[in-house]
């Protein structure tokens, strides 16, 4: 395929005093590798990473330019925006009137996303569609291994029992995603992953420690030893974390959860309510809060409504890495010996409410629910939208992205439906 193909027969560029822009030939573009931009004006991050992308391309080299362009593709929601916006940028554009075709190369290239820039071959085979992340990771290196028809991002098949960490990449070598054991820092400033072949190179400021492998079973001790102290919810004593797992403790329930989000603030005053009666009866099941709160003063006002202790507000990196949860508010219940007794203990606590907690509290799991009980956490009825979803789950994979219940299913719909099954806790295992 051509760039003519792909992209019409004729682009936008500025003249040399950038006063307007004129109809070029795309086949200016022939030889050249071409970095597709997906952007917005509407877009707060693109209308951040747009300026950067900029200075980086003025300040290429004409060997480079020679070998390597960019074309805007524009996701504006007007010409007149279009316009605005492409003023802005030093390369090429498809024309805004081209509608079609700026929908159709996203579909082509599964862009989810913009910012997004997809880096294509002169014979238009892509390169690569994490050019945005590898410009951020080391711009002068990616633009200079895109035009000699390579990607900065790399990676390797995972040996048995290695972990492959998806969307996380290594700051020295760009492995990406990074496989094996995957080591950073825990304060919350810092923002560096290594993988292990990486880590004697590195010259961090911090001690650096190895993550957790997420779905391998590690003792409360283990996970908790990861967290210096626990603070009291009504003060700021330190607690030692050992506390919570001696005393005959069976289980442990990791909270995360953050004072902005609404959801949160409607779950915990019940979940404290519930763990406040539990507690009278000598229950062998604890919580502790891990959180998502952006700044110290709302951490600390938040964590005094939980009558459980809290990790540190910059404590908690490797949990969060380990547990993976989807959305807040996330309880997960993990037994003294390491075993997941629920990954979805909003639900149970919802659902079942103190008995779950006791039921955790002799270390036990819970009975799986009927599936006309079973909670569908951050799912709602596309149809009467009910949320969360609950009982059966009937996906419409035509619409793509649409659900239904179980009596909104009986009353029809235009495509076929097909059955969710319900997910347990030893499939997540």
């Amino acid at each position: 395929m051509t760039f003519s193909e792909l992209l019409g027969e004729q682009l936008l560029q500025h003249n040399q005093s950038g006063s307007e822009s004129n109809q070029i030939s795309t086949d200016q573009l022939n030889g050249k590798t071409v970095a597709l931009y997906f952007s917005a004006h509407w877009c707060p991050p693109c209308r951040n990473f747009t300026p950067k992308l900029a200075q980086i391309f003025k300040e290429l080299n004409k060997e480079v330019k020679d070998k390597l362009d960019i074309v805007f593709v524009s996701c504006d929601e007007d010409q007149a925006s279009f316009d605005e916006y492409f003023k802005e940028m030093p390369w090429k554009a498809l024309p805004y009137s081209d509608r079609d075709r700026s929908k159709t190369l996203g579909e082509k290239f599964d862009v989810e996303g913009i910012p997004a820039l997809v880096v294509l071959s002169p014979t238009c085979e892509k390169i690569t569609s994490d050019g945005v992340e590898e410009v951020r990771a080391e711009p002068n290196k990616a633009i200079d291994q895109w035009s000699q028809g390579k990607r900065l991002f790399w990676s390797r098949e995972a040996r048995e029992g290695e972990y492959v960490w998806e969307g996380t990449t290594c700051d020295i070598c760009h492995m990406s995603p990074l496989v094996g054991s995957r080591h950073g820092c825990t304060h919350q400033e810092c923002d560096i992953n290594l993988c292990e072949t990486c880590l004697p190179n590195n010259k961090h400021e911090h001690h650096l420690v190895e993550y957790f492998i997420p779905k391998k079973h590690y003792s409360l001790e283990a996970l908790l030893k990861s967290v210096p102290y626990l603070l009291n919810p009504n003060n700021e004593e330190k607690i030692e974390t050992k506390t919570m797992w001696e005393n005959d403790v069976k289980s442990v329930g990791f909270y995360f959860s953050a004072h902005w989000c609404p959801p949160c603030r409607g779950f915990t005053p019940k979940l404290a309510e519930i763990y406040k009666e539990a507690q009278a009866t000598s229950h062998g099941c604890r919580i502790v809060f891990v959180s998502c709160d952006r700044d110290e003063e709302s951490f600390n006002s938040y964590r005094k409504e939980m009558p459980w202790p809290a990790v540190p507000l910059n404590a908690g990196t490797l949990l969060k890495a380990y547990f993976q949860y989807s959305g807040i508010p996330s309880l997960f219940i993990v037994s003294s010996d390491g075993q997941f007794l629920s990954r979805r203990g909003r639900d149970d606590i919802s659902t079942k409410g103190i008995e779950a907690l006791k039921t955790w509290g002799r270390g036990e799991k819970l009975s799986p629910p009927l599936p006309e009980e079973f909670q569908w956490s951050y799912v709602s009825c596309d149809g009467c939208q009910v949320a969360p979803l609950i009982g059966q789950r009937y996906r419409c994979l035509t619409c793509g992205n649409y659900d239904l219940c179980s009596a909104c299913e009986k009353k029809g719909h235009e495509h076929p439906l097909e059955l969710v099954p319900q997910p347990t806790e030893d499939a997540d295992d």
